[in-house]
């Protein structure tokens, strides 16, 4: 609509039926009935040669959700060790906005994106199990030597395990580093270093996620 200036807009609608395992494991629910959902999304963007911006709002209302739901005892006919089931959530809505942007700064490449959402069971107004209001991520590289050198830190704040809201778990930061470089027209070699402090987290209560890699 403008010079530089794109704005778009979408609906959509989705399917998702469960898995396998989310019917018929030891904590499965062999009832299950399949997602669906319909998504609407506006979005403004700005770029001029190696810098861009955008926003995108969007609103996903969620049927039949599937989710993990802990700590309500076993599934029905279930022989699982802990408490807890696959389930559908009735009603459920992911909302929100990201922005997301890029620029070069002398020979260094930034690039980041913020999101900020609110996932939403209408049917108890709590939280979505195990997903976090705030996520973001920012990175930049370089050339050098005929190498490309880079980081990113990827952040997202705290969750909850379960649908009553009561275990919570922490929010993370983690610090990532990469290089590559082409040795043919075909090849390239790439080294990476994920979680590059260590960082103990996790995205589901007792499970482990991976360490300095």
């Amino acid at each position: 609509f403008a010079p530089n200036w794109r704005a778009t807009a979408s609906a959509g609608t989705a399917f998702r039926a469960p898995t396998l395992y989310q019917r018929f494991s030891m904590y499965g629910d062999a009832t299950l009935q399949p997602e669906t959902s319909r998504n609407v999304e506006l979005g403004l963007k700005w770029a001029r040669d190696a810098s861009s911006f955008s926003a995108t709002a969007y609103r996903n209302n969620v049927s039949n959700l599937i989710n993990w739901v802990g700590g309500v005892g076993p599934c029905p006919g279930g022989t699982g060790p802990f408490p807890g089931c696959y389930a559908n959530v009735g009603k459920a809505r992911y909302e929100g906005i990201t922005l997301a942007g890029s620029t070069r700064v002398g020979q260094v490449q930034l690039r980041g994106s913020v999101d900020l959402q609110n996932p939403k069971n209408l049917d108890s107004g709590k939280l979505l199990a195990r997903r976090a209001r705030h996520h973001a991520s920012f990175g930049a590289d370089t050339r050098l030597a005929g190498w490309t050198l880079g980081g990113e830190v990827q952040a997202s704040g705290q969750r909850y395990d379960d649908v009553a809201n009561k275990t919570r778990l922490g929010g993370y930061t983690l610090l990532n580093l990469y290089a590559s470089t082409r040795l043919a027209r075909d090849y390239q070699i790439v080294a990476r270093v994920d979680n590059l402090t260590d960082k103990n987290y996790a995205l589901a209560n007792t499970y482990a996620t991976p360490g300095r890699s």
